[in-house]
This record gives structure tokens, C-alpha cells and sequence, in this order.
């Protein structure tokens, strides 16, 4: 019985994972100073930035959002069959490991701490293994008959590339390289919160339906 309570903790965080992380981003956008931050022309991270009036909202939800996904990977680790599920979650630890990066590693942190920027390796691993992981986890998810739910995670996956793949379409011949930049970030990160909400949503019940006792 304390292992199944341990499991419904855990998924729990997965709930809240994205509920914290996207929420903190999408507040911040509406609280930033229009010299912060605009959609046009900044990234997120620059509602990051020391001295900006979101800087703690936005740094702390993403590092707190990545850290609750750490147990939630655990959750489905446990509960993966498949080799294909596994590499998925592990990609899924790296992606939200990179998540905490950014909060921590925000934009000029060299002015505080460390002498290298690890702002952009953070949001690289962040971005580059998401979507990695969601296509490889629902790959697992096929193989052991559960098409819609795998479907569905590899069709998450898919947001990411074409977000992007949209944005740099859209720039060509713009005599500014880095505009509308934040809205495929947005896009991804949305991306990546709908599916670990849609897993750990599912996986909540059914661990909720397990540590149910049976009426007589």
C-alpha cells in the first residue's frame, strides 16, 4: 500500500508539472514590461532576465515545474514495458533537467555566478529532447497495444518540428532574423505540458483506481 501511495504522489507531480511551469510562462507573459518582453521581439528567457519585474516568476516556475517532473519520470519508469518506453522516459528526465537549466542558468547569470553561459545549452537539451521523448515513449506505448494513447504522444511530438518549421518559414526574407522567436518556444513548451499532462492524468487514475478498497 505505501509503494501504490508513493506511485499517486508521483503522478500527482506529473499533473502539476506543466499545470506550474506553463502557468508561470504564460503569467509572465501578461505581468512583463512591454521593454521585457513582447512576442515579437524577444524569447521567453528574456522574461528571465535579473531585474526584470517576472524574473522570479518565470525562473522559479520553470525550475520548479522541471523538478516536478523528475518523479513523475520515475512514475513511468516503473510502469514501462517496453525498452522504447524507458529511453523515452530517460529523455524525458533530460528534457526537464534542461527545464530546471534555464531557470537556473538565466539569461547574464554570468554576471552572478559561473564565467560560461549554460543558458543555451539548458534550452537546447530543454527543446532538442522533448520531442525525442515523446515520440520514442509513444513508439513503446504501440508496441504494447496502446495505439491511441502512443498515437497521440508521437502526434505531441510532431507539434515541436512543425512549430518550428513554421516560424522559419515564416522569417524568410524578414530583415529580422530572431522575430516572433517565443512563439515556436511557446508552442513546444505547450507541446510538451499537454502530453505529460495527458500521460499523467491517465496514469492517475489508474493508480487512484488501484489503491481503491473494494467495498463488501
Amino acid at each position: 500500500m505505501a509503494d501504490r501511495n508513493w506511485h499517486r504522489i508521483a503522478s500527482g507531480c506529473g499533473l502539476a508539472a506543466p499545470i506550474v511551469a506553463l502557468g508561470a510562462i504564460f503569467l509572465a507573459t501578461l505581468l512583463a514590461a512591454p521593454e521585457t518582453f513582447t512576442w515579437r521581439d524577444r524569447a521567453l528567457s528574456d522574461m528571465g532576465r535579473y531585474g526584470a519585474t517576472t524574473f522570479l516568476l518565470f525562473n522559479g516556475g520553470l525550475v520548479l515545474g522541471g523538478l516536478l517532473g523528475l518523479p513523475f519520470g520515475w512514475r513511468l519508469w516503473v510502469a514501462s514495458q517496453t525498452t522504447l518506453e524507458r529511453l523515452g522516459v530517460g529523455l524525458l528526465w533530460g528534457a526537464t533537467i534542461g527545464l530546471v537549466g534555464v531557470g537556473v542558468f538565466f539569461l547574464d547569470h554570468t554576471e552572478f555566478y559561473l564565467t560560461t553561459s549554460l543558458h543555451g545549452p539548458a534550452a537546447v537539451l530543454f527543446f532538442g529532447l522533448a520531442p525525442f521523448a515523446q515520440w520514442l515513449y509513444g513508439t513503446g506505448l504501440v508496441l504494447v497495444e496502446k495505439p491511441r494513447l502512443g498515437l497521440a504522444s508521437i502526434w505531441l511530438g510532431l507539434v515541436h518540428p512543425l512549430g518550428w518549421l513554421g516560424w522559419l518559414l515564416f522569417r524568410v526574407g524578414s530583415d529580422d532574423p530572431m522575430a516572433w522567436f517565443a512563439v515556436p518556444e511557446f508552442v513546444a513548451a505547450l507541446a510538451f505540458g499537454s502530453w505529460v499532462l495527458l500521460i499523467a492524468g491517465i496514469q492517475w487514475r489508474r493508480d487512484g483506481s488501484r489503491t481503491t478498497v473494494p467495498s463488501r
